[in-house]
């Protein structure tokens, strides 16, 4: 099994270091700074230097794509020998999301395991963990609110999960973990109740 771990706080209901022992764990941006998933993924360069300056990157794996949103190939370029900072080995897709980027690379990888999606709260307000840490910023510099750009982003965010299963890779085997009655129309939602009578039946 694979589990793909967004930042939305709808995540806080389920242990992680208990999914360790059921199967592969991979995340995106600031988890790290509570957890060590399998794989790190992010396409934010401000992202990446903060994790490649932290030390995360000299003992993890950390991916990263050369088309985010500035010019990550410099920051590789500089960073020390020996961090375990990769590409994504497929093509570019826009527009550019880390945790929708997370579950393409996990299916790359696993193309026949049952995928897992954790707070992946994508629908109505911001619920971001970090919000207003580091690089997770809650004004942008068009005077847009975090939560504002989240709002008007919606169709296009929705519509590239959509597309997740439809085109991109259409022989996944993906479930999302939610407990509202939100839903991408062609991914299945269990609660997280059974969730976890799902992964520890099996």
């Amino acid at each position: 099994m694979i589990f793909c771990i967004g930042n939305g706080e709808s995540r806080q209901k389920i242990d992680l270091q208990f999914l360790k022992k059921y199967g592969t764990i991979y995340g995106s941006n600031g988890l790290y700074r509570d957890f060590t998933p399998d794989i790190l993924l992010t396409c934010d360069p401000m992202m990446l230097e903060e994790i490649i300056e932290s030390g995360y990157s000299k003992e993890n794996k950390v991916y990263t794509t050369e088309y985010g949103y500035g010019n990550i190939q410099d920051i590789l370029k500089k960073t020390p020998k020996g961090h375990k900072v990769s590409l994504v080995p497929f093509e570019k897709i826009y527009p550019v999301n880390s945790g929708w980027e997370s579950i393409r690379l996990a299916y790359h990888f696993h193309p026949e395991d049952q995928i897992y999606m954790i707070g992946f709260d994508l629908f109505g307000d911001r619920k971001n963990i970090y919000e207003g840490s580091p690089n997770y910023p809650t004004m942008f510099k068009e005077g847009l609110t975090s939560n504002e750009e989240f709002h008007m982003a919606e169709d296009e965010r929705i519509g590239l999960f959509y597309l997740l299963k439809d085109h991109f890779c259409p022989k996944i085997r993906l479930t999302r973990v939610i407990d509202d009655d939100t839903k991408i129309e062609n991914i299945d939602n269990i609660t997280t109740e059974q969730f976890m009578e799902e992964i520890t039946w099996q």
